[in-house]
């Protein structure tokens, strides 16, 4: 399965990006993290053999380079981004919500209840097992309740 990168980043740049910056919290960060991926992405993409969906895959690679670069600047995954251009189909109350989540509650939102990936998906992207991505659904639909309801 040969895989045109001009074509992959068309595909995928979106989703990247709307992952980075759940992760990052900011644009520019955001737009950082992204570049980093895409470049793993072009370098990796002869190596990709098919064992898993290209989207998951990317996800991984996402998730992969956005700790390590938040991690590398010292960067706090837990902050209070800015709004966005690409919240503006949420409402403000449940992006806010959405902020004050863990990362690891926000991370399967934005994974299954944003991109539609299935539990599965996010299980393989987060490495972690698919009742846990299951319950950490209901852990953060509960808490947005109780954020909502404030």
């Amino acid at each position: 399965m040969v895989n045109h990168p001009e074509q992959v980043f068309r595909d995928h740049f979106h989703s990247v990006y709307r992952v980075a910056l759940s992760m990052s919290g900011n644009h520019a960060d955001a737009e950082d993290i992204a570049q980093e991926v895409f470049v793993a992405i072009i370098r990796a993409l002869p190596r990709f053999r098919g064992d898993a969906k290209l989207s998951t895959w990317i996800y991984r690679i996402t998730m992969r380079i956005g700790t390590r670069w938040l991690a590398r600047r010292g960067a706090a995954t837990e902050v209070a981004p800015s709004p966005s251009a690409a919240d503006s189909a949420i409402p403000i109350d449940l992006v806010n919500a959405l902020r004050k989540l863990p990362t690891n509650l926000r991370m399967v939102i934005q994974l299954v209840g944003i991109e539609g990936l299935s539990h599965a998906e996010a299980a393989d992207v987060l490495a972690i097992p698919e009742g846990t991505v299951a319950s950490r659904m209901h852990y953060a639909r509960k808490r947005l309740i109780e954020l909502l309801g404030d």
